[in-house]
């Protein structure tokens, strides 16, 4: 009769053995003396001959699993297990296996294209999964095995291999493949650690209330019900002029279409507490950091350092409270280079707002956000011209609206790659139509405006 109850130890051996591949799902669970295997499979990921892939859980998988295993007298474990242990273990895999494997020139290690190289087959692949990962399991060659964990997930010693007589052996195959093997899977919501040595942006997810509901990659909020903030801002000359920009043709999506001045995400580690530095970091970066090719990073020679205190944060604005003109002030600053910056309508920021996303193959996404707006007053010597992320235009409000409901109307803009003055028809992202159609949010643009005219000129 075939064995299917194995042991630590016994499955430590099958690991040993195996001659095709190893995948894991769930490194806590299974927490593998990586020292002991990382030379063999050098060795064959190297050459091309051997697959590993890990799936770890994520930190605030961990925490809730720590809830029970932290108290000794709750799990009736002999020792308790706190977020750290788990940390600890589920870091493992990077530290023993691919901080080697990079260290050691090991090729077959990245994502396809990561290495310019879309032809060499990736062997080895570390992912965080932002998801649940309720059974973990482990694929030997052919053979599954998975394990029960609660609480005790250092000494696992029980595990089963899942056999074709089991009766819910083809749930389990397909519970498995949707976690490895599905690009739209469980792929979407998990990271991955490249050849840049990051990973995923990570992002806060929302329920329409505005309350944190948990963690996911940046890509996963595309075609989902659930929101997350972001970051509006619109730029201002000291003259009441308005800045937008023509999204780039190999951006991530709304290419070629014109769009607010600024736009951004919250990072979760940085600007968790509020988004006044977000808005800041941001600014800094899509208008003064030279952007990298991919669009997924900016690079470290830019014309200013990226200091989210470098602009000055004057508070909410609030139309019916300025009748003293703060711009007062501001014209008063010896420090003409200064950068100055409001949030705008808090109410605006209470509600989903729809953001859908055009993807390089025209197919729309639905996105679902919170928006906090900004808007920033730039300092006497800001000049477009000398922007070169993106091309950029100055506008009038008025002139920016009389465009927008003309729809033969060409706007006429220089063009940053080619140096030259060129003229299109007007297409903006779906991002800039809202502002332009929202009447309250507007107004509020076009009264800060003309307190600018007022005030600085």
């Amino acid at each position: 009769m075939e064995q299917i109850y194995f042991s630590r130890e016994e499955l430590l051996t099958k690991i040993r053995e195996a001659k095709e591949c190893i995948r894991i799902l769930g490194a806590v669970s299974f927490d593998l003396p990586y020292n002991d295997f990382r030379e063999n499979w050098y060795n064959r990921i190297n050459k091309g001959e051997f697959l590993v892939e890990v799936i770890c859980e994520s930190e605030s998988d961990l925490t809730y699993a720590s809830l029970i295993a932290t108290n000794k007298k709750v799990s009736g474990q002999s020792r308790s297990y706190n977020i750290g242990d788990f940390m600890r273990i589920r870091n493992e895999p990077k530290i023993k296996l691919r901080d080697y494997f990079l260290s050691n020139q090991c090729k077959h290690i990245e994502p396809k294209g990561e290495n310019k190289d879309i032809s060499e087959k990736q062997c080895f692949s570390l992912r965080t999964c932002y998801l649940r990962i309720p059974i973990p399991a482990i694929n030997i060659d052919e053979d599954f095995y998975y394990t029960l964990s609660l609480t005790k997930f250092c000494t696992q010693d029980k595990f089963e291999k899942v056999t074709k007589d089991n009766f819910r052996y083809d749930e389990f195959i397909k519970y498995f493949h949707t976690y490895f093997d599905e690009d739209l899977g469980v792929k979407k919501y998990s990271s991955e650690i490249t050849a840049k040595d990051n990973r995923t942006e990570i992002i806060l997810m929302y329920n329409d209330k505005r309350h944190c509901l948990g963690q996911l990659p940046r890509q996963s909020f595309m075609d989902i019900t659930k929101a997350k903030v972001v970051i509006w801002g619109m730029i201002f000359t000291r003259d009441g002029r308005i800045l937008i920009h023509k999204r780039a043709d190999n951006a991530k999506d709304n290419r070629g279409m014109w769009d607010k001045s600024i736009g951004g995400h919250v990072d979760m580690e940085k600007d968790t507490v509020d988004t006044v530095k977000a808005a800041a970091r941001e600014m800094l970066e899509e208008l003064y950091n030279f952007e990298a090719k991919d669009q997924g990073a900016h690079s470290a020679n830019g014309i200013k350092k990226i200091n989210p205190d470098f602009p000055i944060f004057l508070g909410e604005w609030r139309e019916e409270i300025r009748t003293t003109l703060p711009f007062k002030e501001i014209k008063a600053n010896a420090n003409n280079d200064s950068i100055y910056f409001f949030r705008m309508n808090y109410n605006f920021s209470k509600t989903v707002v729809d953001s859908p996303r055009i993807m390089p193959d025209l197919l729309e996404y639905p996105v679902k956000c919170f928006v906090d707006m900004y808007v920033f007053i730039m300092n006497e010597h800001f000049n477009e011209k000398k922007l070169r992320n993106s091309s950029f235009r100055l506008f009038e409000l008025h002139e920016l609206y009389e465009l927008y409901n003309t729809s033969e109307e060409k706007i006429e803009y220089f063009d940053k790659d080619t140096n030259e003055k060129k003229t299109e028809k007007f297409n903006p992202t779906p991002d800039l139509r809202k502002i332009m159609t929202s009447e309250s949010l507007w107004a509020e643009l076009s009264t800060f405006a003309e307190y600018l005219k007022e005030g600085l000129t």
